[in-house]
Parts: C-alpha cells; structure tokens; sequence
C-alpha cells in the first residue's frame, strides 16, 4: 500500500516517532506477556516468539519507513525474520487493538507513578517550610481584602492539606487505570484458550478489564487523569499567583539561579522560576482539554481519537506537569522570607478587629453587640486619621464601654491575635504543632504506598526484561477480573 504523503507527515510519521521514543519498553513487555501466555497454554512455537522478543530487547528500532505502518509491524518485520514460527505464533489472540490499549495503560501507569512521586516531594517541601514558618506572621486576605493574622506556616500548610487530595485523586486513578485490555484482541475475545488475569499478573495489573469490547473501547481513565491532574495544577496555580504576589511586594524572594536580572533595571530579581512554573501547569490545563475532546462526541468503540491520537497530548500533561512541580520544589526549598515585613503588615493593619470583637463578647456574652462596638471604635479613629493599632482603652471608653485595662492593647496584637486561635486546624502554635504531625504521618503513609505500587510493577517488568521464569500465577483466575 502507498500512503499518501499527508497522511504519512501527518499521521504515521510522528505516531511512530512517538510510540519508538515513549512506548517501546512497554510494547515489548505487552508482547512478552502475551507470549508467556500463549506458552501457558500450550500454543505451539510461542516459546520461540518469547526467545525473539527477548532479543529485541537490544533492538533499536530505525527512522520510519513508510513501508511499515507503525512500530509494531516495525517488530513484526524484525521477529519474522528470525523468527518466522515465532512471529507467527505471536500473532495469535492479538490485535493492535488490545495490544496499543494495554501499552497506553502501561506508559500511562509509568508517567502517574513518576508523578505521584513528585508530587509527594512538593507536599514535603511545604511541610518543612511549614514548620520552618509556623510563627512568620502574615496578614491573610480574602475577597482581595485584608481578613486576619495567621502564620506563613498556617498558609502552607493549608495548600499542603489540599495537595494530600490531590495526591489521593491520582492513587484513585490509579487503581482505576490499572486493569489490563490485553487478550480482548479486536474487540471480541479470542476462541483461543487465553488466560487474561495470568497476562494481567505478569504486567502488574490488578486484573483484566472484565469486557472485552470495554478494554478497546474506553478512554475514561484517561479522562480521569486529565481531570485528577487538572484539579492539582489548578490549586498549584493559586498558589503560584500568591508567592508571585508576596515576591512583588518583597515579602519573599527565590534563591539565585531561580531569578533573572533585568538588562536595563540592575537592582532586579525577577522570581521567573515561579512565572515559568505557572506557565507549565497552564499549558497542563490544555493538554488536559485535548484529552478531553478527542473523546467528545465519537462513538464507543475502538477508534483513534481517544486511543492513538491522544497519546502525544497525554505525554505533554506530563512533562509539563512534572516541570511545574520541580520548579515549584526548587523555589520552596531556596525560598527567602522576610520576617519583619509580614509582621509589621499584620501589626499595621485592621485585621485584629475580629479578636477585640471577640474579646468584648468574651466580657458581655454578646457578640453582636461586640460586633457593633468594634466597628464604631474603626469609625471613630478613621475620623480621627489614627490607626488600629494605636488604639487605646480610653478610645472604647469613649464609646461607652466598660473595659479592664490593657483590653485594647492585647486584643489589637497581631501575635496574640494567632496565639489564641487553638481551634482544630487553626494557626495557633498547638494547633499547629498537631496539624504538621498529622499531616507527616499522612504524607509518610502516601510515601510507603507508593513504595508498595513501584517496587511491584518494578519486579515484574524485571522478570519480564530479564527473562526470569519465576513468575506471579494469580490464586484465582476468575477472581481478578474488574471493570477496569
């Protein structure tokens, strides 16, 4: 067949470029799996076809010719040529089409562990600065106003707690995506005696996915990453947005080698690390729509949109997501913060109110008064051109209220003002203390999970690469089989 030269620039050419450069490892392990399992079943000539691919471990597949459609028949050429029995017996129970999904789910699983990783190594960077920060006060806003006092560690630690269910969304997927597609073949099955939860074992998944028109047809757990991974760049946006913020007003500023100077402007440092880093998880937002939208509207079946055609996008939302995590980490753990200018913001500014309000219903069991007060004491210094926080007793005596002495003066302190918020979860120092160790315990048990899921798949593609003969045989053959 001659393909047209559109089609080849177009289509075949950087689709195969693609799949040599990403996919080969996992195309291999596929096909070795599947060899295993024609082995297990005693279909004649399928040992030599696993003796081939083991060869083709070392095989470096060349630049593309159009005389072979795609990376597997790039394999098929070089097997049949040693091979003949072999490549032929390979062929059996297999189609590009179960046979691409399941190396999409394998490439895929890869690229969601290496992220998960990363991931958890943001969330420690938080948790030290966190506690490094517990007692920094800043002045926190909200609806873009000044609001109260909390801590620099407080902050952190909210986007950290955040981040932990990110990380609990990509694990989700995770199960969901780890199902194999391998032996569904076209669509249908196979009339030849194939073991699919044994296939399933020897690649690490949890099982096969139970429909056989379903493991060819879907693209949801792609859609689900896309969504997990979305959800997580936009939280690490807001956060970015922030850090941009405070490094403008000098709150904070990046180590060398995360800042640029100015040709023109010699005193500046410009935090280009953080702009890069939310540069690259909007571009994951994109590349997450592309996913999105090549499963949009087609029909549920074996089709390129969600299954050949989304893979270079998918492979984007990862590398961009992994930039933006890494250059998020390195601007965390060189960050330099000034103390001094986030105390005296909090110390000059209207946010203790809430603490004097509350101190006055402390003493009248009415807060709605307190309330009240409180904001007729702010009227009465703005009329006066005072500030806040050189309020005194007399100023509330003023108003008509009995206070004790030193009332004002402690419940205006920005310090006191934290110090007294124990709430659960809130910035007080042990309520803070409480918070960083539970969320260190979560984050250590999310560590060792993910521990448990890459030394799993790590010792199974090394029997698979290396050729052991010790390999997983399910317990239950039928009792693997998930919906996937």
């Amino acid at each position: 067949m001659s393909w047209h030269p559109d089609y080849l620039s177009a289509v075949l050419e950087p689709d195969y470029r693609h799949a040599r450069q990403h996919l080969l490892p996992h195309f291999l392990d596929a096909l070795s799996a599947h060899a295993l399992g024609l082995l297990r079943v005693g279909t004649p000539h399928a040992a030599e076809a696993l003796a081939g691919l083991r060869r083709l471990r070392e095989f470096q597949p060349p630049d593309y010719d159009p005389g072979v459609e795609d990376l597997f028949f790039a394999l098929d050429r070089v097997l049949a040529a040693e091979t003949p029995a072999g490549a032929g017996a390979l062929r059996t129970a297999l189609s590009r089409n179960d046979l691409d999904m399941t190396v999409y789910r394998l490439a895929a699983r890869q690229q969601l562990l290496a992220a998960m990783d990363e991931l958890l190594r943001l969330r420690r960077s938080f948790l030290t600065l966190a506690g490094a920060e517990s007692a920094t006060l800043m002045l926190a806003h909200s609806h873009h106003q000044p609001a109260q006092p909390i801590t620099f560690g407080h902050y952190l630690a909210a986007v950290e707690n955040s981040l932990s269910r990110d990380s609990a969304r990509l694990r989700d997927a995770l199960g969901r995506l780890n199902h194999s597609p391998l032996g569904a073949v076209a669509l249908s099955g196979s009339s030849h005696p194939l073991d699919r939860p044994y296939t399933a074992a020897l690649l690490a998944f949890d099982g096969p996915v139970e429909n056989t028109y379903d493991a060819v047809s879907t693209g949801d757990w792609q859609l689900e990453i896309a969504g997990a991974v979305s959800t997580c760049a936009v939280t690490l946006s807001r956060c970015l947005y922030d850090l941009l913020n405070w490094a403008s007003q000098g709150l904070l500023s990046l180590a060398d080698g995360l800042v640029q100077g100015s040709s023109v402007m010699p005193q500046k440092r410009n935090p280009v690390a953080l702009e890069h880093a939310r540069t690259r998880l909007s571009k994951v937002l994109g590349y997450a729509q592309a996913v999105v939208y090549s499963s949009h509207n087609t029909p549920f079946g074996d089709i390129n949109d969600p299954g050949t055609d989304v893979q270079q996008p998918l492979w984007l939302l990862w590398t961009d997501f992994s930039q933006g995590l890494r250059l998020l980490i390195a601007s965390l753990e060189g960050l330099r913060i000034e103390r001094e200018r986030w105390r005296e913001q909090a110390d000059h500014s209207d946010a203790t109110l809430t603490e004097l309000a509350d101190t006055l219903a402390r003493q009248t069991g009415d807060f709605r008064a307190a309330h009240h007060s409180a904001q007729a004491l702010l009227s009465k210094l703005r009329a006066e051109g005072r500030p806040l926080h050189r309020a005194t007793d007399a100023d509330l005596r003023a108003l008509g209220l009995a206070v004790p002495d030193g009332t004002v003066q402690s419940a205006l302190d920005a310090q006191t003002f934290v110090t007294r918020r124990e709430t659960l979860g809130g910035p007080g120092p042990a309520a803070m203390r409480a918070q960083l160790q539970h969320a260190g315990e979560r984050l250590g048990h999310d560590e060792e999970t993910l521990a448990t899921w890459v030394a799993r798949i790590g010792e199974a593609q090394t029997r698979l690469r290396n050729g052991s003969e010790s390999l997983p045989t399910p317990t239950s053959p039928a009792g693997n089989i998930n919906p996937g």
